[in-house]
């Protein structure tokens, strides 16, 4: 019996051994449509990940979080599917018909995992940044506010339109805004960023006298680089 590999199977008779057997041992590779569409997905998988940190309205805040904590919870059950992705592509190597749920099975998890646990966290200071730059105009009105009147306003409200037109955006889309607290002799400014699924979250406090004081269960306060501004981790 004599094998010949051949791009298309075929069988043919020989009088004397028999017949000839033919493989198809060409491949075919995935289409540019697929490829296309593998990549879109993941793209997209990592902007909803990502999508608390990243520049943006704040009125996307609380669809943005949703999402994100929706992803840490999925990224646990997302690890099921990582094996079989894994296999299933393995699998389909060898054969002429590529398909694009295989492949997804197993990156949109280990994406998702990555990002939601490992990756969040340096977004997270990159937003955390972007907000304390953007309260600048605002810390400014305030002071302004303070020095004209001897004393701090009741309201940020109060501050328009004399000493700002409009209240500034922290434009972090999973930031929903600034939280001006007036205390006897000073003020504080802050905002939250979603750190676990909704239940832990990072507080970023300005306070002019840098008494800032961590609430809940974790009592440690970090630096934020920036002077007169620092973070806990409310848990």
């Amino acid at each position: 019996m004599l094998t010949v590999f051949s791009p298309k199977p075929a069988q043919i008779q020989n009088p004397k051994s028999g017949y000839i057997r033919c493989y198809n041992t060409t491949t075919r590779r995935m289409t540019r449509k697929q490829w296309k569409t593998t990549i879109g997905i993941n793209i997209l998988t990592i902007l909803l990940v990502l999508s608390p940190f990243l520049p943006g309205p704040s009125f996307l805040s609380r669809p943005t979080n949703i999402i994100f904590s929706f992803a840490q919870l999925g990224s646990f059950i997302g690890l099921l599917f990582i094996p079989i992705g894994l296999v299933w592509t393995f699998n389909q190597l060898a054969t002429e018909k590529k398909k694009v749920i295989p492949v997804l099975l197993w990156t949109v998890p280990t994406i998702t995992i990555i990002l939601s646990i490992w990756g969040s966290e340096l977004a997270r200071e990159i937003s955390r940044t972007i907000a304390i730059n953007n309260a600048d105009k605002l810390i400014t009105a305030i002071e302004k506010f303070r020095k004209n009147n001897n004393h701090y306003p009741d309201d940020i409200s109060e501050l328009k339109p004399d000493y700002i037109k409009n209240i500034p955006d922290p434009w972090i889309m999973g930031i929903s805004g600034y939280y001006y607290e007036k205390k006897e002799d000073h003020f504080k400014l802050t905002f939250s960023q979603n750190v676990i699924m909704g239940f832990n979250f990072e507080v970023v406090v300005y306070d002019p006298t840098e008494n800032q004081r961590a609430e809940g269960g974790l009592e440690i306060l970090y630096e934020t680089g920036k002077e007169k501004w620092k973070y806990y981790i409310y848990d």
